[in-house]
């Protein structure tokens, strides 16, 4: 039985499908759950929706903006009582720990990206794509005199395998993006690791119940991807929590560094 209940949880791309999945199986494993989100509003949506499903877990999981200032206005329209003009990022983090008592585990599963091929990647798009590593290295920043003071300190970052094999469709900006997340993971876990803080990182494959509609796979592309998965399927979001569940428990004090696929066998080696 690993150990998670009372647990706090902090999450970044937890509105999508994947990371609505790893929300769930930790309310369902005690923790309580901060979802953290482009604007107020986008989390809120996530959390009713959750909620609608499983009552229970009311009191136990709330959302914010993860950078109030990027959509101030938006936010502060969604929630004049939180989101003052000077709100920060480092406030949100305060507010969860003054919620819960705790930051425990920190989920970088930021995602969100329209692909486009080297010719028509510019500086905006290049720029955009790297906004996932800098999301995670932000977030982890603030989170540290937190995790501080938990037992059992675990960063998660999960983004895409693309950074491994320059992924199934061309995309530089995006690619790289996923290989900085995972070299900034090893380096996380070299240079927090005395601290008591591990760092890991999980890749996936392709998660058909979890991309935006204009990357939905067409049927030659699908079976292309289908060809190359000895599984012989492609990624649905139950397939993610699990992995994490097991890196944020308390027995996963000796994982340190690790990159851990979820792709079905697409990428080996």
């Amino acid at each position: 039985m690993l150990t998670l209940k009372g647990r706090t949880m902090i999450i970044t791309g937890g509105a999508g499908n994947n990371g609505t999945a790893i929300v769930k199986m930790a309310l369902k494993n005690g923790m309580n759950v901060a979802l953290m989100s482009g604007f107020h509003q986008k989390a809120q949506d996530a959390i009713k929706r959750i909620l609608t499903e499983n009552p229970e877990y009311e009191g136990r999981v709330i959302g914010f903006a993860q950078n109030p200032q990027a959509k101030l206005d938006w936010n502060m329209e969604a929630a004049p009582e939180i989101y003052k003009p000077d709100s920060k990022m480092a406030d949100v983090h305060k507010w969860i720990y003054d919620a819960f008592g705790s930051i425990d585990v920190v989920v970088n599963a930021k995602g969100g990206h329209v692909r486009y091929d080297f010719d028509h990647t510019d500086k905006t798009i290049w720029r955009h794509s790297m906004e996932v590593v800098e999301s995670a290295f932000v977030n982890v920043k603030l989170a540290l005199p937190y995790l501080a003071m938990s037992k059992a300190p675990r960063i998660i970052n999960i983004t895409s395998s693309d950074g491994r094999h320059g992924g199934w469709a061309n995309d530089p900006s995006f690619a790289a993006a996923r290989g900085g997340l995972e070299a900034l993971t090893y380096e996380m876990a070299r240079e927090l690791g005395p601290r008591g803080i591990t760092s890991n990182i999980v890749l996936l494959g392709h998660i058909e119940a979890d991309v935006p509609p204009e990357t939905t796979l067409d049927d030659e592309t699908r079976a292309r991807l289908l060809a190359a998965t000895p599984i012989g399927r492609l990624g649905v979001p139950q397939d993610v929590p699990s992995v994490v569940e097991f890196l944020a428990s308390e027995e996963a004090s000796f994982v340190n560094g690790a990159r851990i696929d979820v792709n079905g066998g697409f990428v080996v080696g």
